[in-house]
């Protein structure tokens, strides 16, 4: 109960640092929000609480101007040790800097004596692209977990198919499979994403002109 708790704190926390202005894009940021806050866990699903903290936090940088998307690092004990949100955008633009890649960031930084993190489990709120894929790879982390799936730009079920075959041999033994949580934050995953994603989109491609 006590690991439930902190979860829980850590999510309302992150909730109050998000203050609605009067917009449409706040309007949907103020849904989600609400449903958040005022969501119910099904403890009948193992990944519940996991799943919805990496909403919070993908909410959080979807209000920060970011993609929506957030991410937790759990230990072997289900406490979490890094948590992280998309920062490509803001505080300033930085490519590398998905939701998986700043919390193994902060994770690598602030453990560098950590050599064996099999036991260890990462939850996404969306389904990895191709860069964040083969760094969870090349990592070791055991499980990698997504809430929402990402059908035109997450690379997790186009593994097989796509990945080079010395990739698929580091990957061996891991685990990249769709979170056990309730379908309503399986579609709270996939649409707070989508929030930014479009407009988000236009600017990435922007600096190509």
């Amino acid at each position: 109960m006590k690991l439930i708790n902190s979860i829980i704190e850590l999510g309302k926390n992150n909730l109050r640092n998000i203050n609605i202005r009067d917009n449409k894009q706040d309007a949907n940021i103020n849904y989600w929000k609400n449903f958040l806050s005022e969501y119910t866990a099904n403890r009948d699903y193992r990944d519940e609480y996991y799943a919805w903290i990496s909403c919070v936090l993908a909410l959080k940088a979807v209000y920060c101007g970011n993609f929506g998307v957030g991410s937790i690092l759990v230990d072997t004990n289900g406490e979490i040790v890094s948590f992280g949100h998309n920062e490509v955008f803001y505080p300033y633009f930085r490519s590398d800097r998905h939701a998986e890649m700043v919390v193994m960031d902060e994770f690598e930084d602030k453990h560098k004596m950590v050599s064996n993190v099999s036991g260890y489990t990462l939850f996404t709120s969306l389904e990895s692209c191709p860069m964040c894929l083969t760094r969870l790879i090349a990592s070791g982390i055991k499980r990698i977990y997504h809430v929402g799936a990402d059908e035109t730009g997450g690379m997790t079920n186009r593994m097989q198919e796509s990945m080079p075959e010395a990739w698929l041999e580091i990957a061996r033994g891991q685990e990249f499979e769709q979170a056990i949580c309730s379908p309503s934050l399986t579609t709270a995953g996939k649409e707070i994403f989508l929030l930014t994603a479009y407009q988000l989109y236009e600017k990435l491609m922007s600096r190509r002109v």
